[in-house]
């Protein structure tokens, strides 16, 4: 799971994100950015190589940090829009970055800019894709790292989050990502927004590249060009970095019998609840149907506390002015 950590005002509220990956148990990323708007300490992106350094391999390496920006300067400035010297820093760090808000004209003058910079390569994950143009969808499948002799940065793409919002085209950009050899990830990107689960990112997926295809060819001779269940799969493992993580899927559970098709039921059928059991580098997370060392009743009183704490805060705040 990858944190886009875009709210970060202090180097404590990083180190709390960092944290609580850890503490999860979970395969996690913290993406370290500096916020959009209001006062922060402005320690990004300079506390990238501390939290790097601090945390990059932490819980016997299932949790990174790397850091993350956005494509262009349009949303919240240039200081925290990608550009030479954040690749700099992440190439001297030896980790990934992370680039949000990847959208349009701007950001495909932007890619193609980078391209020129030298500093568009593999270890770059564009999130988002949505509007790009051909000569930056081109650049994107073309770009090489130095010494790395693999074709293409990374796209991950936020199915839900760019149809339901509306973002840029609101259409996720699986053919033209395909159409270049780029086999995206998925995103959720909005979780307190969205569904959080990949079960729903992959039919979202899956029917909206189908209704393209089908549109595009209806009323000639041509035959659709429509992805499958395997590859909303893949994308959804694989293209996300799948490693020695387990899913157990209940498959007689009565939204899934008969089992016919395994990954036909896993894409269409399947859901969240129908995870049996969840190891994590092979330790137990979640088993026979309920989380392990996990005190639901306690986690949401929690849950509930902050909420109503961050809400009378914010009150109070716009009270005060």
């Amino acid at each position: 799971m990858l944190d886009l950590s875009h709210n970060s005002r202090t180097t404590a509220h990083s180190n709390a994100a960092v944290n609580a990956l850890v503490d999860t148990g979970i395969r996690g990323v913290h993406a370290s950015m500096g916020p959009h708007f209001g006062e922060w300490d402005g320690q990004w992106p300079g506390d990238v190589e501390r939290l790097v350094q601090e945390f990059h391999g932490a819980n016997d390496g299932l949790v990174t940090v790397r850091p993350a920006a956005l494509s262009t300067d349009e949303i919240a400035g240039p200081t925290i829009a990608y550009g030479p010297e954040l690749a700099a820093l992440a190439r001297e760090l030896g980790v990934w970055t992370s680039i949000d808000a990847v959208f349009g004209v701007s950001s495909s003058e932007a890619i193609l800019r980078w391209k020129q910079q030298g500093i568009l390569d593999p270890t770059l994950t564009m999130i988002h894709a949505t509007g790009l143009t051909p000569q930056a969808w081109e650049a994107m499948g073309e770009a090489m790292g130095e010494a790395m002799g693999e074709a293409g940065v990374t796209v991950s793409l936020a199915p839900t989050s760019d149809a339901q919002i509306g973002l840029e085209s609101a259409i996720p950009a699986v053919d033209e990502a395909l159409a270049v050899g780029l086999r995206p990830g998925l995103s959720i990107d909005v979780e307190v927004a969205l569904a959080s689960d990949m079960f729903t990112q992959m039919r979202a997926l899956h029917a909206i590249q189908r209704m393209r295809a089908v549109n595009a060819a209806y009323g000639t001779d041509a035959a659709p060009q429509r992805i499958s269940t395997r590859d909303v799969l893949d994308f959804a493992t694989l293209q996300n970095g799948k490693e020695a993580d387990v899913l157990v899927v209940r498959a007689d559970d009565v939204n899934n019998m008969p089992l016919n098709d395994a990954v036909g039921t896993l894409v269409l059928g399947a859901d969240a609840r129908n995870i049996e059991t969840v190891l994590v580098a092979g330790t137990q997370r979640k088993w026979d149907g309920a989380l392990v060392g996990v005190d639901l009743d306690a986690l949401r009183e929690d849950v509930v506390r902050s909420r109503d704490d961050i809400l009378a805060r914010t009150h109070e705040r716009e009270t005060a002015r």
